[in-house]
């Protein structure tokens, strides 16, 4: 899963929860892939670890222990405590409020951290477990802080158009397996003579790599509704599930930063293809309900 700012926009940074001996654990990993492509992962990653910092600190947790989990570590260090990152000579970090003062420290232990210390250089931003006393579904509250996504009740398939505001919510992982599908038939059928056999963003009009994207993430036929849907290029659809590419209550795209150097950025604050009908455009509250794209990038 990816963690999500507080202005609801999916970082470019994934991480996942681990199961130690002693309790769960965040494991987070500095960039990866080809660089400025669309397979380069985790470019917010200093922006995310910082997130989760301020987030632990309001939920009270006092300190924290760093641990590399790189495989390089685990060769050099086979033992955990060995691994564990120091700040003023203590492997308990001390949180405060000023979350990127901490996020400053760990880069700098994780690049102190090394076999022979009296060489020079080194990487801040490694693959690390961050330990606190949390539950698996604290540390996934931490990481997705208020994104919720909607099942969708019987009653609302008669509606004119898709509206999950009512509906019951839960944690939702962020990222999902995507599936080398067009959609349920008779869904992406009805999108496609909507649209005009038209991609929503790229007005792309070859109907066999048109697919039928879900916004709020497929749970059965209930939630194959029009206005739960958009007609989507099958890249764009792609990235629309990754949460690099979405789309605002404006009916605006919007591409994530991690994209600005790639021919989808021409795409940023474009509007999309609507269908004439207002019964059959996207629900707003559906669209809502998903993180948009995050835009702004930092460096440590």
């Amino acid at each position: 899963m990816n963690v999500v700012s507080e202005n609801n926009e999916v970082f470019n940074a994934s991480v996942s929860i681990k199961l130690e001996e002693d309790g769960f654990g965040l494991v987070m990993e500095s960039r990866g892939g080809t660089r400025n492509s669309v397979n380069e992962r985790n470019t917010d990653y200093l922006l995310a670890l910082e997130t989760i910092l301020s987030r632990l600190f309001l939920l009270k947790i006092k300190t924290i222990k760093v641990f590399l989990l790189s495989s390089r570590a685990l060769k050099i260090w086979p033992a955990m405590e060995e691994r564990a990152l120091k700040i003023e000579n203590s492997t308990d970090i001390v949180l405060s409020s000023d979350a990127k003062k901490i996020k400053s420290l760990i880069c700098k232990a994780q690049k102190d951290k090394k076999q022979d210390p009296s060489s020079t250089g080194g990487n801040s931003t490694k693959k690390i477990l961050i330990k606190a006393n949390l539950t698996s579904y604290q540390w996934e509250s931490v990481v997705l802080g208020d994104t919720k996504i909607h099942t969708i009740s019987e009653d609302e398939l008669s509606a004119k158009a898709f509206d999950p505001k009512d509906a019951k919510s839960a944690k939702e992982q962020i990222t999902r397996s995507i599936s080398n599908r067009r959609g349920q038939a008779t869904f992406r059928s009805k999108l496609l003579k909507i649209y005009n056999g038209k991609c929503a963003i790229s007005a792309t009009n070859l109907p066999p790599i048109l697919e039928a994207a879900h916004i709020v993430p497929y749970q059965g036929v209930q939630t194959n509704h029009i206005t739960n849907g958009i007609l989507l290029r099958a890249d764009f659809h792609i990235l629309f599930d990754l949460g690099l590419i979405g789309v605002n209550k404006f009916y605006k795209v919007i591409v994530s930063s991690s994209l600005s150097d790639t021919e989808y950025e021409e795409y940023h604050q474009s509007d999309i293809l609507l269908p004439k009908n207002k019964n059959e455009q996207p629900s707003l509250a559906a669209l809502r309900s998903r993180a948009l794209p995050y835009r702004e990038k930092k460096i440590c």
